[in-house]
């Protein structure tokens, strides 16, 4: 088995080949019918392959993004926030801006108090060790 690394800036794909050298000229075959639950990964493997041909390039079109990643950064600065010993509405101000937090830091729900709790406690969660759970 022989991998071939693709790599550019952030982005990456690797290929695993069997049965021919990648030192010299092949050529690739793919199983035309594969497992529902692999279905979309497989699909997606041969855009990479076509933007790869086409273009010569990892397409930017072929690596969304993470869809917890936004979440993700509203998780660390609240984190960096209490850290450095900000209160909850300074947080609040730095993530959401001034203007919300005047309108809804007393709302009677609270939506937002909790939702910079829910996030300092996610953060702290994942700087005890929550972080693996994205390596596996």
């Amino acid at each position: 088995m022989q991998h071939v690394l693709l790599r550019k800036d952030c982005r990456s794909l690797q290929i695993a080949l069997s049965g021919a050298s990648v030192l010299r000229p092949l050529r690739l075959y793919v199983d035309a019918i594969v497992q529902p639950q692999h279905l979309k990964f497989h699909v997606a493997a041969l855009q990479f392959l076509n933007d790869i041909n086409g273009c010569g390039r990892l397409a930017a079109a072929c690596f969304p993004p993470e869809p917890r990643g936004a979440r993700m950064c509203i998780v660390l600065q609240a984190l960096d926030g209490s850290l450095a010993g900000a209160s909850h509405q300074e947080i609040a101000i730095a993530l959401f801006g001034r203007r919300r937090v005047e309108e809804d830091w007393s709302h009677p729900g609270s939506h937002l108090r909790d939702q910079v709790r829910r996030a300092i406690q996610r953060g702290r969660y994942l700087m005890g060790g929550g972080y693996r759970q994205f390596l596996m």
